[in-house]
């Protein structure tokens, strides 16, 4: 009987510590980054988050829920379906029209815009039909809404597969414009990557950036905007996307 008793607090004990595992990894924050994602946004080696906005977002958002916080490094194409299967709780950075899916979408986060670099040499647009047929820098697997309802067939893309191969060809003149972000484009101002003479920039829009939650996440909608608002009213968020201007 004492054999017994002792196989079964044993095979209890050996349960308990297999819950405990599986629950300290069901409490983590996994972020969802962008393989192709460069500073400010994240500064990636080896598919590792080292440091940006999204390293700086996500310990927030996880000491605010809670959680431990994990990042996972993904290609492009295949975040959405990450995402929706749940291997991921969240991505951020993006606009739902940029991101089709069956995912919850948070409150706004982190200001950014679009905008389009021309060369100093090269006619300054003053409206988005004006570049009708001028090849524009885009970077592949992007969307461009605006771009796109404007200029419909005129929109002529010369995908690049970053921005930095875009602002390397305009600072070597082989190219005249290009689209690109503006916490991105004032990020490299700063760190002098910008060495081309540019006409000023055009802005083609404006907006607050939400997060897409997984509706297979463990994680509440509510309870993300909750702590969104707390990192808002402490002023984290501005403190966040102001360091790297």
């Amino acid at each position: 009987m004492h054999g017994l008793a002792m196989y079964v607090a044993s095979f209890l004990v050996a349960m308990g510590l297999g819950l405990g595992a599986s629950s300290a990894a069901a409490a983590d924050l996994v972020l969802i980054v962008d393989a192709s994602t460069e500073m400010p946004w994240a500064q990636l080696q080896r598919n590792q988050v080292l440091a940006g906005l999204h390293w700086d977002l996500g310990q927030a958002l996880a000491k605010q829920l809670g959680r431990d916080l994990r990042f996972l490094v993904l290609p492009r194409k295949r975040i959405a379906r990450a995402l929706e299967a749940g291997d991921g709780d969240l991505v951020c950075g993006l606009l739902p029209k940029w991101f089709a899916g069956p995912f919850d979408w948070s409150l706004p986060v982190l200001p950014d815009g679009e905008l389009i670099l021309s060369l100093a040499s090269a006619t300054a647009p003053k409206a988005i039909s004006e570049l009708r047929g001028k090849p524009l820098g885009t970077v592949s697997g992007f969307v461009y809404p605006e771009l796109e309802q404007t200029l419909g067939e005129g929109f002529v893309r010369e995908d690049a597969p970053n921005a930095a191969a875009n602002l390397r060809k305009l600072n070597l003149g082989r190219m005249q414009y290009a689209v690109s972000n503006q916490l991105y484009v004032d990020y490299q101002r700063h760190q002098g990557a910008l060495k081309v003479a540019l006409n000023p920039d055009f802005m083609l829009a404006s907006y607050v950036m939400p997060c897409a939650l997984s509706r297979r996440s463990q994680i509440k909608l509510d309870a993300l905007n909750q702590a969104i608002t707390q990192l808002e009213r402490s002023g984290a968020l501005h403190q966040m996307s102001s360091a790297y201007r």
